[in-house]
């Protein structure tokens, strides 16, 4: 899960502040598209590797549904309560994860991670299919890396993130697909 909250952090930290022009806007514009979007699927890859690491349902203001690509490790967070759900079996956890990763979807965090970023344009490209506009930049909170974010030029939201840089030691690069924006069949409840 840690990967993928630094992933999911990565993005989000791209789109913080206020609105500037030129590039900077047009991320800035994404990200408030994504913080006012009511769900959402994302997939999240090794991009080095070709392994898969993860993939999340969320539900706003608080629901997420994470399962990990290796062992079936599901884990679900609905406000503060967070349950861990291996073989079957759920098991609440002691610690108010909701307040944790809330802290990405907070304007004024990501604010303050995205002081100083310098975003580049890196042309049209498509993803699946679907035409986006690229951007680059660098940031240095909470890690060093370096990102690629691809831009849906139809729906003006963010459609995939890549970022490189180094995860407890060992080069990365990790790659974020977001997908079924809106989408009322996405549910995330507390398990049994």
């Amino acid at each position: 899960m840690s990967r993928t909250k630094l992933a999911l952090a990565f993005f989000l930290a791209a789109f913080a502040g206020t609105a500037l022009a030129g590039p900077k806007e047009a991320l800035h514009d994404a990200f408030v598209k994504f913080l006012e979007a009511r769900s959402f699927r994302a997939n999240v890859v090794d991009a080095t590797k070709g392994q898969q690491i993860s993939t999340m349902d969320f539900v706003a203001p608080d629901r997420y549904r994470i399962r990990t690509g290796q062992g079936g490790t599901e884990q679900t967070i609905i406000g503060d309560d967070a349950y861990t759900i291996i073989e079957g079996r759920a098991m609440k956890l002691p610690i108010p994860v909701g307040r944790i990763i809330g802290q990405y979807r907070n304007p004024a965090t990501l604010a303050q991670l995205e002081q100083g970023m310098i975003v580049t344009p890196a042309g049209s490209d498509s993803v699946d299919g679907e035409l986006a506009d690229a951007f680059t930049y660098t940031i240095t909170e909470p890690v060093k890396a370096d990102v690629k974010v691809w831009i849906s030029q139809k729906s003006g939201l963010p459609i995939q993130i890549e970022s490189q840089g180094r995860f407890m030691g060992v080069k990365s690069t990790t790659r974020v697909k977001y997908y079924d924006f809106d989408d009322a069949s996405i549910e995330v409840t507390a398990p049994n």
